[in-house]
């Protein structure tokens, strides 16, 4: 299967390659700009050299020189040529390319000139009496040529060695690339099964961490997978029981003669189903809830207006089971997803009056803490003893003795929504000494 995103090594040799061939190009630009102003500069003091020595030759005999033309030395010296004039008018010695009119108005210093058709840099020099004038000029297109010639050595040594540079690239690339080809390798031999962390041994430093993220990774999916066969496995046993209940009562009820008989049984078969689909619901509850990561934010709500709606939802319960339920609450703002923490307290509530008995009373408070809220629900059932309290929360887990039927599973979807909110569960013994008070206390993040 390949990556939509293409070849790593080919990513890196363009990259590379680029890199290199601006930095050279910029390089070399740079290089042509200053070889430009020294050349200019070296050729310069070659065109005053040269007005100095004409100056030296001619000296003032000048008006005695009749006009006459310089002969050509060498082909090098086409592209220079000279004049001296008397008084800067009367044209006395010249070279052959030159023309016979003044190559600058200028009687000194530099100038660029265009002349006989061609571009010059001309240098003027007068003598001390003002008597001789002296001009000597070079075309501008054999300094352009001894700069293209500059460029042309810096560049195309590039234009040969680039092609060179990325073969050598790509081997390196393959060399170093290595580690991770043959962790890819690794990855993709291994079973579904095996989940076991991968050597980090002989990895380079930089793929220690990639090693690390996977084995992590791994880790995290073995957990994961031994959690869902536990609990599919839990989930099976606990589906068993109100199953073979509710056949066995489905049998009784077809085999029952008298009517009382028989419509007990089906009530018994209700309730069974009751019991079964309760169980469905609190495993679908948990099995959308622990994938889920750690809120990192949510809506701000009052958590004693969730209060108020989950008795409000559970008082039917309470009021046929004659368990009386008891608010005190403080508006306490909390972070996070009321509709989660609303699911929270209806299995808090559940539980408190499924365990309170006849008459019995739950008393739910919310108050204001320190950075957050704390809420409260405490029953006056049988309670549970201080040595069982720290498996209160494992899944399918029920406390011998109650009397109640359950499926272990409210205290465990208590405890998952409180971690997803950052807030801590506690178990202890409620004022009234008697029954179980559960703690749920949210920090404000």
């Amino acid at each position: 299967m390949t990556g939509r995103g293409g070849s790593l090594s080919r990513r890196l040799l363009l990259l590379v390659l680029a890199a290199v061939a601006i930095a050279w190009i910029a390089s070399s630009l740079f290089a042509v700009v200053r070889v430009r102003h020294e050349t200019g500069e070296l050729l310069d003091a070659h065109l005053v050299q040269a007005a100095a020595i004409l100056h030296a030759l001619v000296g003032d005999d000048v008006d005695d020189a009749e006009l006459e033309h310089a002969s050509e030395l060498h082909r090098y010296a086409r592209t220079v040529a000279f004049q001296v004039w008397e008084d800067g008018r009367k044209l006395r010695l010249h070279s052959a390319n030159a023309p016979e009119v003044r190559l600058s108005p200028r009687s000194e210093g530099f100038a660029n000139v265009e002349s006989g058709g061609r571009a010059w840099r001309v240098y003027s020099s007068m003598d001390r009496r003002g008597r001789v004038l002296v001009q000597v000029a070079e075309e501008l297109g054999a300094r352009d040529k001894i700069v293209g010639s500059v460029a042309g050595m810096l560049l195309i040594p590039m234009v040969v060695g680039l092609p060179v540079l990325g073969l050598l690239i790509w081997f390196a690339l393959r060399s170093g690339l290595k580690p991770l080809v043959a962790l890819g390798r690794d990855v993709a031999r291994r079973d579904p099964d095996s989940l076991g962390p991968l050597a980090a041994d002989d990895a380079p430093r930089e793929v220690v961490p990639l090693v690390a993220s996977l084995n992590g990774l791994f880790e995290r999916l073995r957990r994961s997978i031994e959690h869902e066969r536990r609990f599919t496995a839990d989930a099976a046993h606990e589906l068993r029981t109100p199953i073979a209940a509710v056949r066995a009562q489905a049998e009784v009820a077809l085999g029952a003669a008298a009517d009382a008989e028989r419509t007990h049984a089906l009530r018994q078969v209700i309730a069974g189903c009751d019991r079964a689909a309760r169980l469905v619901e609190q495993m679908l509850t948990l099995a959308r809830l622990d994938p889920r990561r750690p809120l990192a934010g949510g809506a701000r709500f009052d958590l004693a207006a969730v209060a108020r709606d989950a008795i409000a939802g559970i008082a039917p319960a309470a009021i046929g089971r004659g368990v009386d339920i008891a608010l005190a609450a403080t508006p306490a703002q909390v972070v996070g997803d009321p509709a989660l923490v609303a699911i929270l307290l209806r299995n808090l509530l559940d539980n408190a009056v499924r365990y309170s008995p006849a008459g019995g009373r739950v008393e739910v408070s919310v108050d204001p803490a320190a950075g957050g809220a704390e809420l409260a629900v405490a029953d006056r059932g049988p309670g549970v003893p201080p040595e069982e309290r720290d498996r209160l929360g494992e899944r399918f887990h029920r406390v011998l003795g109650s009397g109640e039927s359950g499926s272990g599973l409210g205290l465990s979807i208590v405890k998952r929504i409180a971690e997803l909110h950052g807030a801590s569960v506690a178990f202890e013994d409620p004022r009234s000494g008697r029954g179980l008070a559960v703690r749920v206390r949210f920090a404000n993040r």
